[in-house]
């Protein structure tokens, strides 16, 4: 212990404060500015202990690199004679644990703290700094009001997030080894739990059980027994109850959205945490009544999904009619900048399921929920839709339109523009004129068009060729049909990419489909979208790809698709946390994509994060656990870390589902870096013989020869897939598999002439 008086470097101990398991924090001025100071000291048996003294000159760097007013300022940093200190601003006042052992706090002042404690979090995910131990003894709140965070010991720094040299990212790792738990158990996030990789949405997490604690005065999860509160973190809801007698329905849905078992389907940014507070926080200033739980009328709905609707009939044949319809309505509610619409892959995962608007509202953090039924009996059309309250499941809207089917398209408009009055959102002249427009007059051509999304969705090689025979009828039905156009071009992307067909057949007919929906229509956000993926994938125009994603957003904030076609083109040019941004966003409008769920690891694999792209593969498989390409880029991460067996045997089970060429040629790479040669020779040899009838990519075979150590061989299918615009070709710059070539000139000219 340090006698008052005494010195630490240039520091004066004036009293302790207070003493912990590490160290020791002493009141102290610093005489050359004048002012006082809190001195932390690391105790000696905690200054002799290697992980100890880690964690300390880890806080020390991890506040360093932080300025904000909601965490705890540090000015200095020290050695005096094997006494190791650091010196931060002297606050005064209490923790928030210490607050709330005099009472709860009540919602609106619950609102405030959480919206600085977010604020705070949000500048430290922004340096890539996860705090991981957030808890109410790390909040501390000042007499002048101001909430701190504090004691960043466990904080882990991502150099991903970081946004650093992706050069330097192959020999960089996170602070602690797979498998570790670290925190504080009752306010642990799953992973956390779970020993994997984290990142800030468990400081989210963690938030969100500090807000129930605030405003109940019970932690969420706390059982019994450490054994009883890691099965409720895991396994349990969050205890609604109490939750609803003590705040408003706006303030429970954010607390409920923090704390979701599944990252992806929290709030993946403390940033937009932190404005959804303050927004509450602005409109408590008008009374919010409690009990009952109903709200007041006038107050618009921000969030929807929309499930599919069913299909009345009983002919099998009419189900394109009921998926288009719901597909319709999605498409047109999501122009609107002031919803948040759940994206159809998403909504599609509940077809054919009889499930509780309650429990819908809840996995998908949306106020609300619109089911209908379709009927299509001879001539006419009887759409059945109603919208429900997804916080206590009251009836909010219900109609019954009954028209003649020579009417589907004019019937939709209107179902539209009704669903968002009834939403109650005030609609400018302009969005107002965006719900009345039609796609086309032509009730034979949208039907066709209908058809061909219905194929579409279904994404084999059989259904995409059946979907352009139904897109080229409905354009031939109606030539200003933009709608159809896009469809066309969605379906030649999709075969070029994912089956696929040669580039130079597939690639010109899209760019031409989507040019000519957008010269019927410039404000269609899809044909954007379509346009954007032709010039990144084909004619390897980055700058006019990232400027026709911009388009499409700003047209339609709500599509995920032009998210995370934006999120692959930023991960192929090797801005990694740009991808990550974009890649959240389209999680967030569609959480329950599987293939959006796998490109949720792309940034980590291409930026050489092994063990975070495993982590987030595998919660794609938590979706779908038979989903390919999940499963394939998992074992191919799998590869890269050397843990060959595994990823063989991943390779073999995602192949016994279907022997997709491009699936051979990943587990030929693995084969030959695993020292495999022969049998990587033979998937070669296979691949060679279906190249005989079919398009195999010349990218998928160099490969395999740069895994083999061949690199003449490697190069030289990498220049026919550059002569032939073979798609992977925009990954030549990060994907690891070339590794082995990227000291040769030959490739690095390569390279240079796809940028």
């Amino acid at each position: 212990m340090l006698a008052p008086g005494s010195r630490v470097g240039p520091y004066e101990v004036l009293t302790l404060l207070g003493e912990g398991g590490m160290g020791a924090v002493y009141r102290g001025r610093d005489p050359r500015l004048g002012r006082d100071v809190a001195i932390k000291v690391l105790l000696p048996d905690s200054a002799r202990d290697a992980d100890s003294l880690a964690r300390f000159e880890r806080e020390a760097r991890a506040i360093a690199s932080l300025s904000h007013p909601n965490v705890l300022s540090i000015f200095d940093y020290g050695d005096e004679n094997g006494t190791f200190f650091v010196v931060t601003e002297l606050l005064e006042g209490q923790t928030l644990r210490t607050r709330l052992t005099n009472d709860v706090i009540e919602w609106r002042n619950a609102v405030d703290i959480g919206a600085e404690i977010a604020e705070g979090l949000a500048a430290a995910h922004a340096r890539a700094v996860v705090h991981r131990d957030l808890k109410p003894e790390n909040v501390f709140l000042t007499r002048e009001g101001r909430v701190k965070i504090l004691d960043f010991g466990l904080a882990q720094t991502d150099p991903f997030l970081a946004g650093e040299d992706t050069g330097n990212l192959p020999t960089r790792k996170f602070n602690t080894e797979p498998g570790t738990i670290v925190g504080t158990l009752a306010y642990m996030a799953p992973e956390q739990l779970k020993g994997e990789a984290v990142e800030g949405t468990a400081d989210i997490f963690s938030l969100g059980c500090i807000l129930y604690e605030m405003v109940t005065s019970k932690r969420p999860f706390q059982r019994r027994s450490g054994a009883a509160t890691i099965a409720a973190i895991l396994k349990d809801d969050v205890p609604r109850d109490e939750l609803a007698e003590a705040v408003p329905p706006e303030f429970q849905r954010v607390i409920e959205g923090c704390v979701e078992k599944n990252p992806l389907q929290r709030f993946q940014s403390a940033r937009d945490l932190a404005l959804t507070l303050r927004a509450i926080s602005s409109s408590s200033s008008t009374r919010i009544e409690l009990l009952p739980r109903r709200r007041a009328t006038s107050k618009s709905i921000d969030s929807v999904a929309v499930l599919p609707f069913q299909n009345g009939g009983a002919d099998a044949d009419t189900e394109y009619l009921s998926d288009g319809v719901t597909e319709g309505v999605i498409n047109k509610l999501s122009e609107l900048p002031k919803l948040k619409v759940m994206a159809r892959s998403t909504v599609f995962r509940y077809k054919g399921r009889e499930i509780d608007p309650r429990v819908v509202g809840r996995d998908l953090r949306v106020r609300a929920v619109l089911s209908g039924r379709v009927k299509h009996v001879g001539d006419r059309i009887v759409i059945t839709v109603e919208l429900v309250d997804a916080l206590d499941g009251s009836h909010l809207w219900g109609e019954q339109y009954n028209r003649q089917i020579a009417d589907l398209v004019t019937l939709q408009e209107e179902m539209s523009q009704e669903i968002a009055e009834k939403l109650r959102i005030r609609l400018t002249g302009a969005e107002k004129k965006r719900l009345r427009k039609k796609s086309t007059d032509n009730t034979a051509a949208y039907q066709l068009y209908l058809k061909g999304r219905y194929q579409w969705n279904k994404r084999t090689e059989e259904s995409l060729k059946r979907g352009i025979a139904h897109f080229e009828e409905a354009i031939e039905s109606d030539p200003s049909f933009a709608g159809a156009y896009a469809g066309l071009a969605d379906s030649y992307l999709t075969l070029a990419t994912n089956i696929p067909l040669p580039p130079r057949e597939a690639m010109p007919k899209a760019k031409a489909a989507a040019s000519r929906a957008l010269e019927i229509d410039g404000a269609l956000a899809e044909a954007w979208a379509s346009l954007a993926a032709v010039k990144w994938w084909y004619e390897w125009d980055w700058d006019g790809a990232e400027a026709a994603y911009r388009s499409a957003i700003k047209l339609n904030p709500n599509y995920a698709t032009a998210h995370d076609g934006y999120a692959m083109l930023l991960c192929a040019r090797g801005r990694f946390d740009a991808s990550l941004e974009q890649v959240r966003k389209a999680v967030e409008l569609d959480p329950l994509s599987r293939i959006i769920a796998v490109h949720a690891g792309w940034p980590f694999y291409f930026a050489r994060d092994y063990e975070s792209a495993i982590a987030r593969f595998e919660k794609a498989l938590e979706l779908d656990d038979k989903f390919i390409p999940a499963q394939a880029w998992r074992a191919m991460a799998l590869g890269q870390q050397h843990r060959h067996e595994e990823s063989v045997a991943a390779f073999q089970r995602a192949l016994e589902s279907e022997r997709i060429p491009i699936l051979l040629a990943m587990l030929g790479h693995t084969r030959a870096i695993a020292g495999q040669r022969a049998e990587a020779e033979m998937i070669l040899s296979m691949l060679a013989e279906q190249a005989r009838t079919r398009y195999i990519s010349p990218y998928d075979i160099a490969v395999i020869y740069a895994g083999l150590g061949d690199r003449a061989a490697a190069l030289a299918k990498l220049q026919e897939a550059y002569e032939d615009r073979s798609a992977w070709m925009v990954f030549i710059g990060v994907d690891p598999r070339l590794d082995a070539l990227r000291e040769e000139p030959e490739f690095a000219a390569l390279a240079a002439r796809l940028q």
